[in-house]
């Protein structure tokens, strides 16, 4: 019987929506064995899978069709790291600086947890304090395609 913990939290900026965070269990893919449309994640209504062990992420369409990926991401570093499960986009940035790690930039910002954690541009050479870090361009592809109140899994 598998266990794990969920979160529950109501999502930023008086969305009224539900977000589920933590550790959870996701029933298989259909078919069985393997990923949603060659993605890691397991739920088909997701707009963006990240596979946090392999370092890749997609973009999906909320049917389980894969519309960009895999990208090369990186990650949280220990002590700082990615939390796993399935959350909601709760807002986007443009231009967003970080308040908690002196300024630096977290361009093409899109919001996925009420602890600050992001998809966004920058260095996929190094890990990150928490977020889902991205290039350049997969950042801006990822800040066009999802909106708040869509769906993201995070796996290991």
């Amino acid at each position: 019987m598998p266990t794990g913990r969920i979160a529950v939290s109501a999502a930023a900026v008086g969305l009224g929506v539900l977000q589920l965070g933590g550790i959870a269990s996701a029933a298989p893919a259909a078919g069985g064995g393997g990923g949603i449309d060659g993605t890691s994640c397991t739920d088909a209504r997701i707009k963006a899978c990240v596979d946090l062990s392999e370092n890749r992420a997609w973009l999906l369409d909320g049917q389980g069709n894969v519309v960009r990926g895999p990208v090369v991401n990186s990650h949280g570093s220990e002590g700082h790291e990615t939390p796993t499960g399935d959350f909601v986009i709760q807002r986007k940035e443009r231009h967003h600086v970080s308040q908690e790690y002196e300024g630096a930039p977290m361009p093409y910002a899109v919001f996925f947890d009420n602890e600050g954690r992001a998809f966004h541009g920058g260095s996929t050479e190094r890990q990150s304090a928490g977020c889902v870090r991205l290039g350049m361009e997969d950042a801006k592809q990822f800040f066009e395609h999802l909106n708040p109140n869509d769906r993201v899994q995070i796996v290991e």
